[in-house]
């Protein structure tokens, strides 16, 4: 059986090839973006073991073909075969000594097996798509015919070895058939295939592909430096802070256009601005910005948070056919926050390792008018492509941001949290939130029911997950807090797949996690000074707002919501815990490790090394220490959320 297997593979080989050989290939391969060539493209064919690579500036040229020697014991008589009823009988009466048959697709996987036994010379083959298939014959002298088959559908395919072709092959060769695929392969690009077909172009061709959407923009391997050039009076504009923020409660978003370049990639005008909302009006007052302040709480260093803001690049604003490797928008995250500069990629990798959808990362040295802004966190946007890319059969969803299955959230507030399938000529259909909100705070809805009701609309086992993820990082910020006395959370998106028909979180914002103790939430299982909101584990009949002092030196004291006074994550905690407990042992033992995480850190401790000594906004020194902080922090994670998973604590 090995060595007809590997009689099988030449078999395949010499059918593809011969389906192609002898041809003359040129052409270029460009950017579908700039049209500019692109060099060491990687051209394969299919059937051969060769490649090819485009040169400097994008051409190629090259010839397919290939010899190949007659296979050992080959029978060279003149045999036909007949395929009738549209490829479905298989007629073996004028191949004289035909013992089986067997038929393989392109793939080499068998299909079918007959035996032409007592005389019987038809054989029914399967039902068969077009396509390229491979039929092999033994003979009763156990010599073997293969031939190749270029399956169109049509009556009267016949076949022949040792001999010219009849009219029934004549008449398949005349059509253009697909015989082939030549492939494309670039790192940062999408992979393109073309395919050849029997009477299509060799020679001339221009091949363009698109850039894989963000892939040379995001990862932990290189902090690339990107460039703006904005006008005086554009920079006046944008710096006018007295119009980014009006009041203590506004932020405008004030648009500025700027000229963009990253390695020799230009976009002559995408806008700017800066972005946020605590973050700048905790750094702006009267019309300036606030120099000098710091958070009083351990975790955060000694650096002044308003150095540097963030800031959104739209590339597409002023011109609708601008993409930057495919992104339409892309966020420079200031990181002033956290000290370590890795918070956020930490925290992103963890929700990762848990199979849940987070945006890309990564950082990059920011030049507005050649001076250096500094060392920013890069956030990819949660939008339309983003869904495409984590769910490409079903991403035309809807996506919402910051929206709660709570009573006081309205049917308009919840049309307004839609990202996605938002215009109005989209007629903006909200039902699917609406449904789960009716569900969840229906008086039918009980403890009892709830997963029943709920499993209907929200993917249990990714929320489970996305949760246990949210509670090692002590993500503080995100679904569990609810500020104001109410259910103002943020930080998080649901999308809506259509495919399932449920709907799923995707993390946002994680500059302030892996903070030890966690701000406002018990730790260890139990309150700890100031923190004193009971954690996931403690079940809590007193839903009385709790009184946090959390950064008081820009918003003073405010109230914060215990998790069980939701009634969402209440019945959720209460349902799901016993698998909540199985599953933090594996994510302790196998996911959430030591060595996992500090192999990150100190990859990109390395990385960040060189540009954070040139940020003059970042102390380089208190890096160092803040880093090793973070690392020596790590057990203290596992410790608590181990604690967390061991007891359920009546409160």
């Amino acid at each position: 059986m090995t060595h007809f297997r590997h009689r099988l593979s030449f078999f395949f080989l010499f059918f593809v090839v011969t389906a192609i050989a002898g041809d003359t290939y040129t052409g270029r391969v460009v950017d579908s973006e700039t049209s500019d060539g692109l060099s060491e493209v990687t051209i394969t064919l299919s059937g051969s073991t060769e490649n090819w690579l485009t040169d400097a500036d994008g051409n190629f040229s090259f010839f397919s073909g290939v010899a190949v020697s007659a296979p050992r014991n080959s029978y060279t008589g003149r045999t036909f075969v007949k395929l009738s009823a549209g490829g479905r009988l298989l007629d073996l009466s004028a191949a004289y000594g035909a013992v089986s048959a067997t038929l393989y697709n392109a793939n080499g996987e068998r299909l079918y097996y007959g035996k032409s036994a007592d005389g019987a010379a038809l054989l029914k083959l399967p039902a068969l798509s077009m396509g390229i298939y491979i039929l092999h014959i033994t003979m009763s002298d156990n010599r073997d015919i293969v031939f190749n088959w270029v399956h169109t559908q049509a009556y009267g395919a016949v076949f022949e070895t040792g001999g010219a072709a009849r009219s029934g092959v004549s008449r398949f060769a005349m059509q253009t058939q697909k015989i082939g695929v030549m492939t494309f392969e670039k790192n940062g690009y999408q992979k393109k295939e073309v395919d050849i077909e029997s009477d299509g172009l060799r020679t001339g061709m221009v091949i363009k592909m698109k850039p894989a959407i963000g892939s040379a923009v995001f990862g932990d391997s290189v902090v690339r430096a990107y460039r703006l050039t904005i006008s005086e009076n554009d920079m006046a504009t944008l710096l006018d802070y007295g119009n980014l923020v009006p009041d203590k409660y506004t932020v405008n978003a004030v648009f500025v256009p700027a000229r963009f370049e990253c390695e020799g990639r230009v976009l002559d005008s995408i806008a700017v601005r800066f972005r946020g909302d605590q973050s700048l009006t905790d750094c702006v007052s009267n019309g300036s910005r606030r120099k000098g302040v710091s958070y009083p709480q351990f975790g955060f260093g000694s650096g002044d948070i308003c150095a540097k803001f963030s800031m959104k690049f739209d590339f597409n604003r002023y011109n609708a056919d601008n993409r930057f490797y495919g992104l339409k928008a892309l966020n420079f995250r200031s990181m002033s926050a956290d000290p370590t500069k890795m918070r956020e990629m930490l925290g992103y990798s963890v929700y990762d390792d848990m199979d849940i959808p987070v945006p890309r990362s990564g950082w990059a040295r920011l030049y507005v008018n050649d001076s250096l802004w500094g060392v920013y966190g890069l956030a990819e946007e949660i939008d339309g492509r983003f869904t495409k890319a984590h769910f490409p059969e079903t991403g035309d969803g809807n996506l919402y941001k910051d929206v709660w299955p709570a009573t006081h959230f309205s049917d308009n507030e919840i049309r307004d949290a839609l990202e996605t399938n938002n215009d109005p000529e989209d007629n903006p259909d909200v039902s699917d939130f609406k449904e789960f909100r009716d569900i969840v705070v229906a008086g039918e809805t009980t403890e009892e029911n709830f997963l029943e009701k709920i499993g209907g609309v929200v993917d249990v086992a990714h929320l489970l997950r996305y949760i246990i993820a949210d509670r090692a990082i002590m993500n503080f910020d995100g679904i569990v807090a609810a500020y104001s006395g109410g259910d103002l959370r943020h930080n998080y998106c649901w999308y809506h797949d259509e495919e399932s028909g449920l709907f799923r979180l995707i993390p946002w914002d994680l500059d302030k996690v892996f903070i030890y103790p966690e701000p406002n939430f018990w730790t260890n299982n139990q309150p700890v000074g100031d923190n004193l909101v009971p954690n996931w584990n403690v079940v809590n009949s007193d839903y009385t707002d709790i009184i946090c002092v959390f950064d008081p030196a820009h918003w003073g004291s405010y109230k914060t919501s215990p998790i069980d006074k939701d009634k969402f994550l209440r019945f959720f905690r209460n349902t799901t815990w016993n698998d909540f407990r199985s599953l933090c042992s594996v994510f302790l033992d196998a996911v959430f490790t030591e060595e996992r995480l500090n192999e990150r850190i100190d990859k990109w401790r390395s990385l960040l090394a060189g540009p954070v000594g040139e940020d003059k906004t970042i102390d380089s020194s208190e890096w160092v220490v803040m880093v090793d902080s973070l690392s020596r922090t790590i057990p203290l994670f596992r410790t608590n959320l181990k604690l967390m998973a061991d007891t359920l604590i009546i409160k």
